[in-house]
């Protein structure tokens, strides 16, 4: 066996020993002289992770600004929403029942404060109708016009001049009247209808015992510059 020999087997038997075969040596030559397969690889890899993670960083930062901003949008739109709801549906309510759109006292405040005002003239009104004496009778039926108006007042003073005045006079007949109840069953700016619970004492020369009755009576009642005054009285 020549030298050349001998060295030829060395080579094999070190190849062979340390497990590396010439397709693995061909492909380290390889790699080394394109010297791109293994940076390339790793340039990948860092590629295919962190890249990806910033992109996912800044799309998720992207959706929390378009979540705000989409968020502020709804909460303007509710905003107008509701006013526009406000303006359009609300304040002709308002406006409908005469109420005050410029100041500090609040809507139901204004609605209750509005229904006492109606429901005292009513009730006011009521008494003066029905409460008179001989003695004070001109003074008593006075007053009572002053509760009135438009036809029903025309018809009231000619109702008290032909038939109440002479009776009263004549057989000393006195009424007096209290109201148990006065409920606002309508509202409006200019007009409202009130339901009034009377009671009603009455003596006369005939009949000097008290004689109680209790009635209730729909009072319509127009708001005739600034005073509420009553245009129809209809005993129920």
């Amino acid at each position: 066996m020549s030298s050349e020999d001998k060295d030829a087997d060395a080579t094999e038997v070190d190849i062979t020993e340390s497990g590396v075969t010439e397709l693995d040596v061909a492909d380290e030559v390889n790699a080394e002289k394109t010297g791109e397969i293994d940076e390339s690889a790793d340039a990948q890899e860092v590629d295919e992770v962190e890249i990806p993670g910033e992109a996912f960083q800044g799309r998720r930062s992207v959706g929390r600004l378009v979540a705000i901003a989409v968020l502020a949008v709804l909460l303007v739109g509710s905003a107008a929403g509701a006013a526009s709801v406000y303006w359009w549906m609300f304040r002709p309510d308002q406006k409908a029942l005469g109420l005050n759109l410029f100041t500090t006292a609040s809507v139901d405040q204004q609605i209750q404060e509005r229904q006492k005002q109606v429901a005292g003239a009513a009730r006011d009104g009521t008494v003066a109708l029905l409460s008179y004496a001989p003695e004070t009778l001109d003074k008593d039926l006075a007053n009572a016009k002053s509760h009135l108006t438009g036809e029903f007042l025309k018809y009231y003073s000619q109702f008290t001049d032909q038939i109440v005045a002479p009776a009263a006079r004549q057989k000393g007949v006195k009424t007096e009247a209290t109201v148990a109840r006065a409920a606002v069953s309508e509202l409006h700016a200019d007009s409202a209808v009130v339901l009034v619970f009377v009671n009603q004492v009455t003596t006369s020369k005939d009949r000097p015992d008290p004689a109680l009755a209790t009635s209730s009576v729909v009072v319509k009642l127009t708001n005739t510059d600034g005073h509420w005054l009553i245009s129809e009285f209809n005993p129920v």
